[in-house]
């Protein structure tokens, strides 16, 4: 069977982990849900394995993760032997593309996007952050992400219009023949 390797990225409030929840629900066992280190502790939006810094250290100075990078004082891992035969689905630093695209040949990736206001709501609503940490994430310019198949999705929409739009895409991805 062929290997295809689908990322998830986009700024953190996009909506990424509730689009990949309902997506888990839809395909349960049909494809490989990748889950990651981090050295935070998971909300109710996340399935990933806790780490403190010093075993996170040692597993990623032993070579246990494929991918590996800090985001927002955290440390997030992708272990290699995480990966299997079919489709996989990884929610990344937009900044580690190159980590699978230099390991794998079927690398699609996934931007999430949404409208400034709504991801400020979101990022509120979400509570991990104060104001001013919110309003300096909004202001953070991106550089134009660098992928071989890069697939801009706008979440800005209502959720259940977004979670079909997911799954559509999703669709297309696993049936796309190489």
């Amino acid at each position: 069977m062929d290997t295809k390797i689908v990322l998830i990225v986009g700024p953190s409030g996009v909506g990424k982990d509730t689009l990949l929840k309902y997506a888990k629900e839809i395909y349960k066992e049909n494809i490989n849900f990748v889950k990651r280190y981090i050295t935070r502790v998971a909300d109710t939006n996340e399935n990933n394995y806790f780490v403190d810094d010093y075993a996170f250290e040692v597993l990623k100075n032993n070579g246990y993760f494929l991918s590996s990078w800090n985001a927002h004082g955290n440390a997030y891992g992708i272990p290699k032997s995480f990966l299997k035969n079919g489709v996989n689905i990884i929610s990344i630093s937009r900044a580690r593309i190159k980590d699978f695209e230099n390991s794998y040949d079927n690398v699609y990736t996934i931007n999430i996007i949404i409208k400034k206001e709504l991801l400020r709501q979101r990022l509120f609503n979400r509570g991990r952050e104060t104001l001013e940490q919110i309003e300096k994430r909004l202001i953070r310019s991106y550089e134009k992400i660098e992928a071989k198949k890069l697939i801009e999705f706008d979440n800005s929409r209502s959720l259940e219009e977004s979670k079909k739009s997911f799954i559509n895409l999703l669709e297309k991805i696993k049936n796309e023949k190489p």
